[in-house]
């Protein structure tokens, strides 16, 4: 359970956080969303007990964390960037943060290696490694001592279409499983579709809504059109017709609603097809924020909390 009640921060002399309220329950996975900026890292600090509000209260599984830092081997954070120990290997990148943080358990770390696909890394230094490799032994990391509480600050960040779906796929499975309260940033909007239960916006450390995915959605819907480019492009639409999709043409792309791109891309390469292309066609943030916003006359920004 994460709580933050009418936060404020200022830092710098500069208001970063102005009352926020946020509520994470066990089981939950939230939505946390905001260009750079916006408040979301300093939101994080204030979760982690790193940093001391102004006012309001912060409570992570019922305590303060700033007065219990113990409560910290009890969450899970993967930051933006991935902050490992580039001369290192990968074995010993965990080794070192699960004994910092004091859930050092190697049954554990090397089921974790195996989930993520790490083996063949195992005893490579992180340096030599591809940056969705070095992404997937970060993600790893956050999942250390099964923590209860998750912060992920751009999980997906580098990650192919494949692991990007397994790993929203986990996610959703680990929050049900283990009652884990999960915040997740993101800029890529139709990874909320895909494993959010509610949706915080915010803008300049405020508001602009919080609530359900549906309300999200009803505001904001994201489309989540997926454009795909192929040379046999009848064949295509057959295809896609006969297992469930269906497809329409749109300069000079097959476009699809509510379709996953690493599926529909594993479906025309089984047939045979050469695809030249897939991409989604989402709104960006910025389009969002002017859904929500009020006309330009107006002072503040709505705040559209549960």
């Amino acid at each position: 359970m994460i709580t933050l009640e009418n936060v404020w921060k200022t830092i710098g002399g500069k208001h970063v956080l102005h009352g926020i309220n946020l509520i994470v329950k066990p089981g939950e996975i939230r939505a946390y969303l905001g260009h750079n900026g916006a408040g979301k890292t300093t939101t994080f600090r204030l979760i982690l007990g790193l940093l001391v509000p102004d006012s309001g209260r912060v409570e992570v599984l019922g305590v303060n964390p700033l007065k219990n830092p113990e409560v910290r081997r009890r969450i899970g954070y993967l930051p933006e960037y991935d902050l490992l120990y580039p001369n290192l290997t990968v074995l010993d990148n965990l080794r070192r943060y699960a004994l910092l943080k004091g859930v050092y358990d190697e049954k554990g770390l090397r089921e974790l290696i195996e989930f993520f696909e790490l083996e063949e890394y195992s005893k490579k230094k992180v340096l030599s490694l591809s940056s969705g490799t070095q992404r997937r032994v970060a993600m790893a990391r956050a999942f250390l001592g099964s923590p209860d509480v998750l912060i992920l600050d751009e999980p997906t960040r580098g990650l192919d279409p494949e692991w990007r779906l397994k790993f929203k796929r986990f996610l959703g499975e680990y929050a049900r499983e283990n009652k884990a309260s999960v915040i997740f940033s993101t800029h890529i909007l139709s990874d909320i579709d895909d494993v959010c239960d509610t949706v915080t916006v915010i803008r300049e450390g405020q508001v602009l809504f919080s609530g359900s995915l549906k309300g999200f959605t009803e505001i904001a819907p994201s489309g989540e059109t997926v454009l795909v480019k192929v040379t046999e492009v009848e064949t295509a639409l057959r295809i896609l017709r006969e297992n469930g999709y269906p497809p329409k043409l749109r300069d000079g792309f097959i476009a699809l609603e509510k379709a996953e791109p690493a599926e529909v891309n594993a479906l025309l390469v089984k047939a045979g097809l050469r695809v030249e292309e897939v991409k989604r066609n989402e709104p960006s943030l910025e389009e969002v924020y002017t859904m929500l916003h009020r006309p330009s006359n107006s002072s503040a920004f709505p705040s559209r909390q549960e």
